[in-house]
């Protein structure tokens, strides 16, 4: 606490205030106002500031709480305890005094004066607290630039409502708070970014809400907690057009999705959609069928159980190939849409083909097929609604000419009664007719249109005749790729990198449902995505509105996954803003210097992360022998002692993470392996590289046992996110140094144990 401070009096009194004054507020929406009265004498016989504080009981006791939304109710519970973190003193220019403003995670107004009590940290006056200048600063908002003199900055500590510390921030207490936050466990750190926001970080977020941002941030850079709060920042700013259902946060796995979710409540974005990429095209699509993840087959060619040609299918399903094979698939689907008759009716014209055809493939040009037809159809019910009656009129006058011809045209009586009895019959028979007839006459002139079944349409493409129409020059690797694609569907398998070329099929042949659409979307670790799936997205949703985070020193799906963002830039989102994040704040710069050495044996040249000066204990290499297990049952009681929470043991592939976790089961230590589809985290876990990225922990122990790390692109990327995990310690376990590479670093980087 800041004893002696003399703000300390006055700090403690608003604090109290702003708990009492959302108190009242949360109570005003549940009980009668007889009951709020009460309360509200209650509160203020109870606060210790009473005597010393007028001008807040007189806000208290008058103000006008009236109701508010759920949402509004949640988020005002859900903060009571921790109402803010920062205050500015600020005077701006056309003001005689000075402001003070205490910033938080949502706004919060004087029900009676309309006074800020909480100011929200995305509004544009509490972008001056990001920006890091003491002095003179300007900022806009509603187009307007306003010039003004930043005297104080201040950052709090409330723990369960109590104001543990403050500290008033200049260029050195700014670095003392990063560092204390950094030092604490990762489960602390999640949910307490915003009120640590870097000012680079701070640019990335409220950059250009009207581009896509493709942003490459190295490991621990915050990029995922950064995409979130740009979409928190986009709906604070967009709130008039855009809802939090409109969002979607598109993660490499179901255990990120679990992790990320901690935070988007407090964000204000729980609301927002949250999906694989396959679990969405599987639900926009309707596909049940089995897919085969990039991650399984990954998994299964680095333990040799896969032909690795099966990678170079992959990549060949996400490429511009690929599209380019698509597109000319989809002209030729087009062609099956046109009609070759007229539409007739009766004996009448209703509509020309001609007519019809330029409708489908002009007018509605921008529209998904089936669309097109759907809208074609109502065309024609309405023309031929509209040329009925004339229709029944011309049939009734052309009987009624022959009728006067009959009466009046011929001689013979009895042939004459005859010829009339039966044209009026006739007349009446055929008048029924064809009103029956033109309740199914647009169905049945309909069924000359296709219908083609999305999956059919995909595997069709995979036949020979097809195939080699659309691509003339043909390849063994295509042949094969054409080969083994067969043979899952017939088991009802599919690829993952299939997805997709169904995702842009159906896009073409009937769009998105409703319910799965989205106007805003973010794609994290954007590196593993095809470039084939990004411009899919891209397609279907029909927005620009994308925020692409990612890292290519990550990509341990390099073999399909995107080699460089200029790829995007140049093919998919033409005006996006490119943005990098070369700090790291996870881990510390001895782990990070020992990830970095990596960096310089890949073939990308990809510029080093820049740890923040956090120093910690050097990495240990424990050497995999008789008794290792013992070894690691003391190293992990003296981690427990010295404060650390949650621990994870990192392999390269599932064999060696089962084997691991078999080894520890009989010490009873709590370990539990984590899958794919898993959703909860402990704070012992086993994993595979692949699960992990994305995550952190307090410590990782690296184990490498049947499949050392080599050379290889892939290996190296995979290492290096291993390595990257950890928030304070990072050990590695293997038979010798070179299954993690370390005869490549110099001896400074690491020790042994």
């Amino acid at each position: 606490m800041s004893e002696g401070h003399p703000d300390l009096k006055q700090e403690l009194e608003r604090l109290s205030f702003t708990k009492a004054y959302m108190e009242r507020l949360i109570d005003s929406q549940e009980i009668g106002q007889e009951a709020l009265k009460k309360g509200q004498e209650d509160t203020l016989e109870n606060l210790s500031f009473k005597d010393s504080s007028l001008r807040y009981q007189e806000m208290l006791s008058h103000a006008n709480f009236m109701k508010m939304s759920k949402e509004q109710l949640e988020s005002l519970q859900q903060l009571r305890k921790k109402p803010y973190f920062a205050r500015i003193d600020f005077h701006r220019k056309e003001k005689p005094d000075r402001e003070t403003f205490y910033i938080g995670k949502m706004s919060l107004f004087d029900r009676e004066t309309q006074l800020p009590i909480i100011l929200d940290w995305r509004s544009p006056l509490a972008n001056v607290y990001y920006e890091g200048r003491i002095g003179e600063v300007s900022y806009e908002a509603l187009g307007e630039r306003y010039e003004g003199h930043v005297s104080l900055k201040r950052q709090y500590q409330i723990e369960e409502g109590n104001l543990e510390n403050f500290r008033d921030i200049d260029l050195t207490t700014k670095d003392e708070l990063l560092q204390d936050s950094l030092a604490q466990n990762a489960e602390s750190r999640l949910t307490e970014i915003v009120s640590t926001i870097q000012e680079e970080q701070n640019r990335i977020i409220r950059a250009d809400l009207r581009k896509p941002i493709i942003v490459q941030g190295a490991a621990g850079s915050g990029k995922t907690t950064i995409a979130l709060h740009r979409i928190s920042y986009f709906l604070y700013t967009m709130k008039e057009i855009f809802k939090p259902e409109d969002m979607l946060v598109l993660a490499p796995n179901r255990l990120f999705i679990q992790y990320i979710s901690e935070v988007l409540p407090e964000l204000g974005v729980q609301r927002a959609q949250q999906s694989t990429f396959i679990e969405f095209v599987q639900k926009a699509t309707g596909i049940d069928w089995h897919v085969l993840t990039q991650h399984e087959v990954l998994m299964q060619t680095i333990e040799g159980n896969r032909d690795p040609q099966t990678l170079e299918f992959a990549a060949i399903k996400g490429s511009k190939f690929f599209k380019d094979l698509l597109n000319a698939y989809i002209r030729l689907l087009k062609k099956s849409y046109q009609v070759k008759e007229d539409f007739m009716f009766a004996g009448f014209r209703i509509k020309s083909a001609k007519s019809i055809n330029r409708l489908f493939y002009d007018e509605y040009s921008y529209f998904p097929y089936e669309v097109r037809v759907k809208k074609i159809k109502s065309v024609l019910q309405s023309e031929l609604r509209r040329k009925k009656k004339q229709i029944l009129d011309k049939m009734a006058e052309k009987y009624d000419e022959e009728l006067d011809r009959a009466l009046y045209g011929m001689r013979n009586a009895e042939k004459r009664k005859i010829r009339v009895s039966f044209l009026i019959t006739r007349k009446e028979e055929r008048l029924a007719e064809i009103k029956k007839l033109s309740r199914t006459a647009v169905s049945r002139f309909m069924k000359q249109y296709p219908k083609l079944k999305l999956l059919e349409v995909y595997q069709e493409l995979f036949n020979e005749e097809i195939f080699l129409s659309l691509h003339s020059e043909d390849s063994k690797v295509l042949r094969d790729m054409r080969a083994e694609s067969r043979a899952l569907f017939k088991k009802k398998h599919l690829q993952s990198e299939d997805l997709a070329g169904l995702l842009y099929l159906k896009t073409f042949l009937t769009g998105l449902h409703e319910d799965d659409q989205a106007k805003k979307v973010v794609i994290d670790e954007a590196q593993d995505y095809s470039f084939l799936e990004i411009f899919t997205l891209r397609k279907a949703f029909q927005t620009d509105l994308f925020t692409i985070v990612g890292d290519l020193a990550q990509g341990i799906y390099n073999y399909r996954g995107l080699k460089q963002w200029e790829t995007l830039q140049e093919d998919v989102f033409s005006s996006a803003n490119y943005l990098t994040l070369q700090k790291t704040y996870r881990t510390t710069i001895e782990i990070m210097n020992l990830a970095n050495a990596l960096l310089t044996l890949m073939p990308e040249n990809l510029p080093k992360a820049e740890p923040v000066v956090r120093h910690g204990e050097t990495p240990a290499f424990i050497r995999k022998e008789q008794g290792w297990e013992a070894k690691f049952l003391t190293l992990l009681q003296e981690l427990l002692e010295s404060g650390m929470k949650s621990f994870a043991i990192v392999t390269k592939s599932k064999k060696e993470a089962d084997e691991v976790r078999g080894h520890l089961d009989s010490l009873q230590l709590g370990f539990e392996g984590l899958g794919e589809e898993q959703k909860e985290m402990a704070n012992r876990v086993i994993l595979p590289a692949y699960l992990a990225k994305g995550l952190e922990f307090d410590v990782v122990f690296l184990y490498s046992h049947f499949h050392p790390y080599t050379e290889d692109s892939l290996d190296l990327k995979m290492l290096y996110v291993a390595m990257t995990r950890p928030l304070h310690r990072l050990y590695m376990i293997g038979e010798k140094e070179e299954d993690f590479l370390l005869h490549r670093v110099s001896n400074d980087r690491f020790r042994k144990v």
